[in-house]
Order: C-alpha cells, then structure tokens, then sequence
C-alpha cells in the first residue's frame, strides 16, 4: 500500500499505520498530513525524541506552541492519554536495532497495546509512525500496514521546479525526468534549490539534475551510466540479436501480445571475454542507463544493514526502470563463495532470497545481468530466475579479427595488413582474450609513440602518425603470459562446462577459420 492510501485506512477503523520514507520527505509528509488532518477537523502533533514535549502543526508546517504535558516516551504516552485526540506522528519510534534488525520487546507491546487500545474503545486518535526503513516482527504485520512513499509523477517535477525557478523552465525534456527517477520530491527540491543562481537554462538543468544522480550512487558504491557509449562486441553476434529481442520486448505494444521484458541474464565464462563490455552493449542496444553496482558491496557489517541495503537500491532500480534499465552485477559469483556454510551468519542467504522474490515479482522493466567466472557458485534456486545463461568463450580467428580492427581504428586508423600478415598475426593471437587483445594494440600504439617523441619535436609530435608492422605487434603479445596459460587448468573447467549455456558467437564461418581436419581420405 502507498502513503496516499492513509485516509482511507483511517476512514476505515485503522488508527495505527508505519509510513517507510526517505528523511528529505518529512516536510512533504507533514503536509499532507496536516491536510488529512484539517479534513477531520482535527490537530496534528510532531515527535521525535529530540523533543520533550509534543510538537502542534500549523499551515504552514510549523510547530506553533508545546503540549503542556511532558513527553519523552512517545507513544507509551499517547496511551496514557486517552483524553488527547488528534493526528500524531511519531518518528523513529519503531526504529530496528542496527545490529539485531528488530525493534525492542517493549516497544512491540506498546504498539500492540495501543492497536487494540484505540480499536476496542474507538479513541478518536490516529497514529503515523515514520521511519526511513521499517521491519516489524511478525505479531505486529496483521496489525499495522506498513505505507510506501510514491515515486515522484511529472506533475510534482514541475511544481517543485516552478517554485525554485520561478517558472523559468517548461519541463519538456523526457530526459529530465528520467534523470529525476529514483530521488524523492523533497530531496530534489533540497538540491535543486542550492543550483538555483547558476542554471541558466534547460539543459544545464538536465545535465544538473543527472550529476547529482550519479554523485549519490557513486557515494554508495553504484555507477549510473545515463547512456552508455561502447564500442561494438566484436564476433559475439548470437548474444546481440539476443539482446536485440530483448530490445523489442521494451515497446509498449509488446503488452498486448502478453509479452514480458525478460527477468536476467548470465554471462559466463573466463576472465576477460568481454563480458563486462556485453552488459554495457545491452543497455546501448536498448537505449536505456545502466546501473553498475558490486554484489558484494551491497552487504553491510550486519543482516539488517545488508537487508535495508538491499532494499533501497532495488527500490532504486524500480523507480527507474519504469522505461527499462539494466542492472549489471559484475563478478557475481564471488559475492556467494561459501553460500552453504553459513560462515556469514546467513546473509548471503537472505539477500540471495530477497532478490530471488524482487526478480520473481517485480513489474518494472529491468534486464538483470550478472557475469560470472564459476557459476556453480551461485545458488541453483537463484540461476533458475535468469531467462538466459549465455557462455562468452575465448574469441575463434574470425571474432579475434573483428576486434582488432576495432582497436586498430582507434590508434592507427586506415591501418590495414595484407592476408598473410593476418594470418600470422591471428595464428600467434590465438590464446588471448579480447581484453589481452586490447592491450596488445594499445601498448604497440604506446611504444611507437614513444619511438616517435625521440624523433621529433611537441609541434610536429602531434600530426606525426605512430608507424607499425606486424612484427611490432606480435612482440607486444610476448611481452606477457596470457591468463589462458597462467590460468590454464581453471579456464579448462570452465569451459568443458560450456555445453550448460547458450553461446554468445556462432561457429567462425570467416576465411580465417581453422580447416576442419581431415583423418581419411584426400
């Protein structure tokens, strides 16, 4: 249930509800309250425990005057006051234990009491208990709804930017929006308001709104990534027409055919196949930001902090995932080494169930994808939420080729080999992984600098083309060892399980493929 739902509850005989809601809000939320409350000819009280006594709400969200009555305990005092009638807010009454995760005893059987309290002798009393996060024990689910803050509408957006901006901007830019998803009205008025003298114009409040975005997440240890700008996956061609479907799924239309924007995606195989770069691809190819976060990170000193943790970003992703959003999970795997033993006191668990329920019942449209070394890891109730398991495996002579020429366009452009170069330079490549492919290109372009900086002077440094052959390259890939012989036997594993998994790539069809060999005949 949502917190414009509260009236009704109220009209309906429920004097006690939770409201879950980001701190910046409390204003917004004393508001509407204060409204509800003028409806029924009622007052409105305020307490926290920074209070002794408490706090009368006026118009205008001020605490006008103090109950003559001393109050420090809350709501143990609103039941012994039965007298006292009005609307009350209590914060941070029901707050969980930081390290146990469940509200006190005593404070459960206040609030079991004042339920039954004010419902047997029908008091005209009506408490809102306002929390940022809230776990109540299972006796006091039946009792008390537990309300949600609505994710800010567009009509609010304008109405916050009016009053900070003094109608200077009209809010026709859906990127604007979609920049402001995921941050409460409030919060967005609080930083908007401190941008005030220097946004001169709608991009520059687009572009505002979007940095503060990213600057929170990264804050967390999250990147959002608006709209991913990569190159393309050289030779994974059956994993882009898989997220290409995928794609299609994002249309509205898709709807009326019954048909869902799919729930996740893995992506297996060794280190350094470029499964990294493939999730940024999917959100390229659908149009849509990526929300890079740390599985692991994710986890905080307790369960409870892991659990709130947990719930605030994927709420996070909800709220933006309303036009499609990919969250990418990188490493996955390693986030559930040990996930049978319990050695974490049951926290992997318990996150690995809460985001098995979100995935399962969620209706936004967000693409999970999590890239994974040794899939084994992950918990197999778990694995069977991802539509696909897709294996990136090392790169045949043909997707070797493609990205070369990518990473060569970006050093040496219009630099070409003839045929029985590529084939040697293919040959002696044929261990590496894109990402080793990468570097082998990059520091050739750096050596031939180097080179270059010896010969000539800044000014003529700078229109100086970087000179190479394929034997400058093929010393480059000797100046290391390929994680495939250094992690020989762990890759091996891997890969003997491929037949698990969809492939990203298709047979090499190109004409550097190896010749099938021939046991007999000519």
């Amino acid at each position: 249930m949502q917190f414009q739902d509260l009236p009704i509850l109220f009209d309906h005989g429920q004097s006690v509800v939770a409201v879950e809601v980001p701190l910046t809000e409390k204003t917004k939320i004393l508001e509407f309250l204060y409204q509800t409350a003028l409806n029924r000819g009622q007052n409105l009280y305020f307490w926290n425990q920074g209070y002794t006594q408490l706090q009368q709400v006026n118009e205008s969200i001020q605490f006008i005057r103090q109950t003559s009555d001393i109050c420090t305990s809350g709501l143990a005092w609103l039941l012994e006051n039965p007298d006292m009638t009005g609307m009350f807010v209590f914060e941070g009454v029901i707050s969980s234990s930081a390290l146990e995760g469940a509200i006190e005893q005593q404070t459960s059987f206040i609030l079991s009491n004042l339920f039954y309290e004010l419902t047997t002798h029908k008091r005209q009393q009506f408490v809102v208990c306002l929390e940022t996060y809230i776990e109540l024990p299972p006796n006091l689910v039946p009792l008390i709804p537990v309300l949600t803050y609505e994710p800010t509408t567009l009509e609010q957006l304008q109405q916050i930017v009016d009053r900070v901006f003094v109608g200077q901007f009209d809010l026709k830019d859906e990127n604007f929006y979609r920049n402001c998803l995921g941050l409460p009205c409030g919060e967005l008025e609080m930083a908007l308001s401190r941008l005030s003298g220097v946004i001169n114009s709608n991009k520059e409040l687009v572009d505002a709104v979007l940095t503060y975005k990213k600057n929170k997440l990264k804050g967390q240890g999250v990147e959002f990534i608006s709209e991913p700008d990569v190159p393309e996956a050289g030779g994974l061609d059956l994993l882009e027409e898989i997220l290409e479907r995928a794609a299609v799924l994002l249309k509205p239309e898709a709807k009326n055919h019954n048909l869902k924007f799919p729930k996740g995606m893995i992506l297996w195989g060794p280190p350094g196949t470029g499964k990294s770069l493939s999730a940024k691809l999917a959100a390229k190819k659908m149009g849509v930001p990526m929300v890079a976060a740390d599985w692991s990170g994710l986890r905080g000193t307790t369960a409870f902090e892991s659990r709130k943790n947990l719930r605030e970003f994927l709420q996070f992703c909800d709220a933006n995932g309303e036009h499609g959003l990919v969250l990418y999970f990188d490493d996955f795997d390693k986030g559930f080494a040990g996930f049978d033993s319990d050695n974490d006191g049951g926290i992997s668990r318990q996150l690995a169930g809460k985001l098995l329920t979100w995935m399962q019942e969620r209706t936004s449209q967000v693409l999970v994808m999590a890239t994974v070394n040794r899939l084994e890891f992950l918990p197999p109730e778990l694995i069977r939420r991802f539509d696909d398991i897709i294996f990136v495996d090392l790169p045949h002579a043909g997707a070797r080729y493609e990205i070369f020429k990518l990473h060569l366009a970006k050093y040496f452009p219009g630099l070409d080999f003839n045929e029985q170069d590529w084939w040697r330079l293919l040959g002696e490549t044929k261990l590496l992984t894109p990402a080793e492919i990468a570097l082998v290109v990059r520091k050739t372009a750096e050596e031939a600098f180097y080179q270059n900086s010896k010969q000539f002077l800044n000014e003529e440094l700078v229109f100086q083309p970087l000179q190479v052959t394929v034997r400058d390259f093929i010393e480059q890939r000797y100046s290391f060892t390929p994680s495939m012989i250094r992690e020989e036997d762990k890759i091996v594993e891997i890969r003997n399980k491929a037949f698990y998994a969809r492939p990203a790539a298709s047979p090499d069809k190109s004409k550097w493929a190896k010749a099938p060999s021939v046991l007999f005949g000519n």
